[in-house]
Protein backbone atom coordinates (compact mmCIF):
# COMPACT_ATOMS: atom_id res chain seq x y z
CA UNK A 1 0.00 0.00 0.00
CA UNK A 2 2.83 2.35 0.84
CA UNK A 3 4.45 1.71 -2.54
CA UNK A 4 1.13 2.40 -4.27
CA UNK A 5 0.72 5.69 -2.43
CA UNK A 6 4.28 6.71 -3.29
CA UNK A 7 3.66 5.87 -6.95
CA UNK A 8 0.45 7.91 -6.93
CA UNK A 9 2.27 10.87 -5.40
CA UNK A 10 4.86 10.80 -8.20
CA UNK A 11 2.15 10.50 -10.84
CA UNK A 12 0.40 13.43 -9.19
CA UNK A 13 3.40 15.72 -9.69
CA UNK A 14 3.51 14.79 -13.37
CA UNK A 15 -0.22 15.06 -14.08
CA UNK A 16 -0.64 18.30 -12.14
CA UNK A 17 2.28 19.83 -14.02
CA UNK A 18 0.84 18.72 -17.37
CA UNK A 19 -2.56 20.07 -16.36
CA UNK A 20 -1.15 23.51 -15.52
CA UNK A 21 1.14 23.74 -18.55
CA UNK A 22 -1.52 22.66 -21.06
CA UNK A 23 -4.10 24.94 -19.45
CA UNK A 24 -1.76 27.88 -20.06
CA UNK A 25 -1.11 26.78 -23.63
CA UNK A 26 -4.80 26.53 -24.45
CA UNK A 27 -5.59 29.89 -22.90
CA UNK A 28 -2.97 31.48 -25.18
CA UNK A 29 -4.16 29.69 -28.32
CA UNK A 30 -7.91 29.57 -27.75
CA UNK A 31 -8.74 32.94 -26.18
CA UNK A 32 -8.68 36.31 -27.88
CA UNK A 33 -6.81 38.42 -25.31
CA UNK A 34 -3.31 37.70 -26.60
CA UNK A 35 -4.22 38.12 -30.26
CA UNK A 36 -6.08 41.38 -29.66
CA UNK A 37 -3.24 42.78 -27.56
CA UNK A 38 -0.73 41.99 -30.30
CA UNK A 39 -2.94 43.40 -33.07
CA UNK A 40 -3.59 46.60 -31.12
CA UNK A 41 0.12 47.01 -30.41
CA UNK A 42 1.35 46.38 -33.96
CA UNK A 43 -1.55 47.34 -36.22
CA UNK A 44 -0.84 44.33 -38.45
CA UNK A 45 -4.50 43.60 -39.21
CA UNK A 46 -4.74 46.75 -41.33
CA UNK A 47 -1.90 45.43 -43.51
CA UNK A 48 -3.96 42.49 -44.74
CA UNK A 49 -7.54 43.75 -44.46
CA UNK A 50 -9.41 47.03 -44.27
CA UNK A 51 -12.69 45.33 -43.41
CA UNK A 52 -11.76 43.66 -40.11
CA UNK A 53 -11.02 45.31 -36.79
CA UNK A 54 -8.42 43.90 -34.43
CA UNK A 55 -11.03 42.32 -32.17
CA UNK A 56 -12.93 40.85 -35.14
CA UNK A 57 -9.78 39.20 -36.49
CA UNK A 58 -9.03 37.85 -33.02
CA UNK A 59 -12.49 36.31 -32.86
CA UNK A 60 -12.01 34.71 -36.29
CA UNK A 61 -8.78 33.08 -35.13
CA UNK A 62 -10.16 31.87 -31.81
CA UNK A 63 -13.31 30.57 -33.52
CA UNK A 64 -11.07 28.47 -35.75
CA UNK A 65 -8.92 27.27 -32.83
CA UNK A 66 -12.05 26.21 -30.91
CA UNK A 67 -13.81 24.61 -33.88
CA UNK A 68 -14.28 20.87 -34.34
CA UNK A 69 -12.11 19.34 -37.09
CA UNK A 70 -12.09 22.25 -39.58
CA UNK A 71 -11.13 21.58 -43.21
CA UNK A 72 -9.26 24.84 -43.59
CA UNK A 73 -8.36 28.12 -41.97
CA UNK A 74 -9.83 31.05 -43.83
CA UNK A 75 -11.25 34.51 -43.22
CA UNK A 76 -13.46 35.89 -45.97
CA UNK A 77 -13.94 39.48 -47.10
CA UNK A 78 -17.04 40.68 -48.91
CA UNK A 79 -15.79 42.43 -52.06
CA UNK A 80 -19.29 43.45 -53.10
CA UNK A 81 -19.39 40.77 -55.77
CA UNK A 82 -18.18 37.71 -53.92
CA UNK A 83 -16.52 36.45 -50.75
CA UNK A 84 -12.74 36.44 -51.12
CA UNK A 85 -10.41 34.56 -48.79
CA UNK A 86 -7.57 36.49 -47.16
CA UNK A 87 -5.26 33.55 -46.55
CA UNK A 88 -3.54 31.21 -48.99
CA UNK A 89 -3.31 27.42 -48.92
CA UNK A 90 0.05 27.34 -47.13
CA UNK A 91 -1.32 29.76 -44.54
CA UNK A 92 -4.24 27.41 -43.98
CA UNK A 93 -2.01 24.33 -43.76
CA UNK A 94 0.16 25.99 -41.12
CA UNK A 95 -2.82 27.02 -39.02
CA UNK A 96 -4.23 23.50 -39.27
CA UNK A 97 -0.89 22.22 -37.95
CA UNK A 98 -1.09 24.65 -35.03
CA UNK A 99 -4.69 23.60 -34.42
CA UNK A 100 -3.61 19.95 -34.30
CA UNK A 101 -1.06 20.77 -31.60
CA UNK A 102 -3.72 22.71 -29.68
CA UNK A 103 -6.08 19.73 -29.88
CA UNK A 104 -3.38 17.39 -28.56
CA UNK A 105 -2.78 19.87 -25.75
CA UNK A 106 -6.47 20.01 -24.78
CA UNK A 107 -6.67 16.20 -24.68
CA UNK A 108 -3.61 16.09 -22.41
CA UNK A 109 -5.25 18.74 -20.23
CA UNK A 110 -8.48 16.75 -19.91
CA UNK A 111 -6.75 13.44 -19.11
CA UNK A 112 -4.28 14.96 -16.64
CA UNK A 113 -7.07 16.89 -14.89
CA UNK A 114 -9.13 13.72 -14.38
CA UNK A 115 -6.14 11.79 -13.00
CA UNK A 116 -5.09 14.70 -10.78
CA UNK A 117 -8.59 15.10 -9.35
CA UNK A 118 -8.87 11.35 -8.70
CA UNK A 119 -5.56 11.24 -6.78
CA UNK A 120 -6.47 14.36 -4.79
CA UNK A 121 -9.77 12.80 -3.75
CA UNK A 122 -8.05 9.54 -2.82
CA UNK A 123 -5.39 11.27 -0.69
CA UNK A 124 -7.84 13.61 1.04
CA UNK A 125 -10.27 10.80 1.89
CA UNK A 126 -7.42 8.73 3.32
CA UNK A 127 -6.00 11.71 5.24
CA UNK A 128 -2.74 11.92 3.28
CA UNK A 129 -2.95 15.71 3.15
CA UNK A 130 0.68 16.26 4.03
CA UNK A 131 1.67 14.35 0.90
CA UNK A 132 -0.39 16.73 -1.22
CA UNK A 133 1.35 19.73 0.35
CA UNK A 134 4.78 18.28 -0.34
CA UNK A 135 3.96 17.26 -3.89
CA UNK A 136 2.45 20.62 -4.83
CA UNK A 137 5.79 22.21 -3.97
CA UNK A 138 7.54 19.82 -6.37
CA UNK A 139 4.85 20.54 -8.94
CA UNK A 140 5.53 24.26 -8.67
CA UNK A 141 9.26 23.81 -9.31
CA UNK A 142 8.73 21.47 -12.28
CA UNK A 143 6.03 23.72 -13.77
CA UNK A 144 8.23 26.81 -13.60
CA UNK A 145 11.15 24.97 -15.23
CA UNK A 146 8.99 23.78 -18.13
CA UNK A 147 7.35 27.19 -18.52
CA UNK A 148 10.74 28.93 -18.67
CA UNK A 149 11.85 26.46 -21.35
CA UNK A 150 8.67 27.22 -23.32
CA UNK A 151 9.28 30.96 -23.11
CA UNK A 152 12.89 30.55 -24.25
CA UNK A 153 11.73 28.50 -27.24
CA UNK A 154 9.18 31.16 -28.19
CA UNK A 155 11.65 34.02 -27.83
CA UNK A 156 14.62 32.59 -29.80
CA UNK A 157 15.07 31.88 -33.51
CA UNK A 158 16.37 28.36 -32.92
CA UNK A 159 13.49 27.73 -30.55
CA UNK A 160 10.93 28.84 -33.14
CA UNK A 161 12.61 26.61 -35.73
CA UNK A 162 12.45 23.67 -33.33
CA UNK A 163 8.76 24.26 -32.60
CA UNK A 164 7.98 24.60 -36.30
CA UNK A 165 9.67 21.29 -37.04
CA UNK A 166 7.80 19.56 -34.21
CA UNK A 167 4.43 20.94 -35.34
CA UNK A 168 5.10 20.46 -39.05
CA UNK A 169 4.83 24.16 -39.86
CA UNK A 170 6.24 25.37 -43.17
CA UNK A 171 8.33 28.51 -43.63
CA UNK A 172 6.06 31.04 -45.32
CA UNK A 173 7.06 33.50 -48.08
CA UNK A 174 7.29 37.21 -47.31
CA UNK A 175 3.99 37.94 -49.11
CA UNK A 176 2.05 35.50 -46.91
CA UNK A 177 -0.93 37.10 -45.17
CA UNK A 178 -0.49 34.79 -42.18
CA UNK A 179 3.17 35.74 -41.85
CA UNK A 180 2.20 39.41 -41.88
CA UNK A 181 -0.50 38.77 -39.29
CA UNK A 182 1.18 36.38 -36.83
CA UNK A 183 4.84 36.68 -37.77
CA UNK A 184 7.27 39.17 -36.33
CA UNK A 185 7.21 39.31 -32.56
CA UNK A 186 3.94 37.43 -32.07
CA UNK A 187 5.64 34.29 -30.70
CA UNK A 188 7.63 36.34 -28.18
CA UNK A 189 4.45 38.09 -27.05
CA UNK A 190 2.69 34.73 -26.78
CA UNK A 191 5.53 33.58 -24.51
CA UNK A 192 4.79 36.44 -22.12
CA UNK A 193 1.08 35.59 -22.02
CA UNK A 194 1.95 31.92 -21.54
CA UNK A 195 4.13 32.78 -18.55
CA UNK A 196 1.41 34.95 -17.00
CA UNK A 197 -1.38 32.42 -17.53
CA UNK A 198 0.73 29.54 -16.21
CA UNK A 199 1.80 31.50 -13.14
CA UNK A 200 -1.81 32.44 -12.30
CA UNK A 201 -2.99 28.83 -12.71
CA UNK A 202 -0.09 27.53 -10.61
CA UNK A 203 -0.90 29.99 -7.82
CA UNK A 204 -4.54 28.87 -8.01
CA UNK A 205 -3.56 25.20 -7.69
CA UNK A 206 -1.26 25.92 -4.74
CA UNK A 207 -3.96 27.97 -3.00
CA UNK A 208 -6.59 25.26 -3.57
CA UNK A 209 -4.22 22.58 -2.28
CA UNK A 210 -3.40 24.54 0.86
CA UNK A 211 -7.10 25.19 1.47
CA UNK A 212 -8.08 21.54 1.03
CA UNK A 213 -5.26 20.24 3.21
CA UNK A 214 -5.24 22.75 6.05
CA UNK A 215 -5.49 21.31 9.54
CA UNK A 216 -8.86 21.64 11.26
CA UNK A 217 -8.97 24.37 13.90
CA UNK A 218 -9.40 23.36 17.52
CA UNK A 219 -9.67 26.85 18.98
CA UNK A 220 -11.43 29.76 17.26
Amino acid sequence: MRKFNFFCSLVLVLTTTIMIITAGQNLVMRTSAGYTYYFNDTGVVSKISDKYTNSQMSKEITAFMNSWRPDEFQVYEDTGYDLEGIFGKHDSDNMLAVKKMADISIVLFAVSTIITAAIYIYFIRNDFKLVLRKRVAATGILTLIICIVEVILLKTDWGITFLMNVAGIETLPSYSALKSLLGGDFAAMAGIFLLLYTAVILIGVIYLTMTLTKKPRIFY
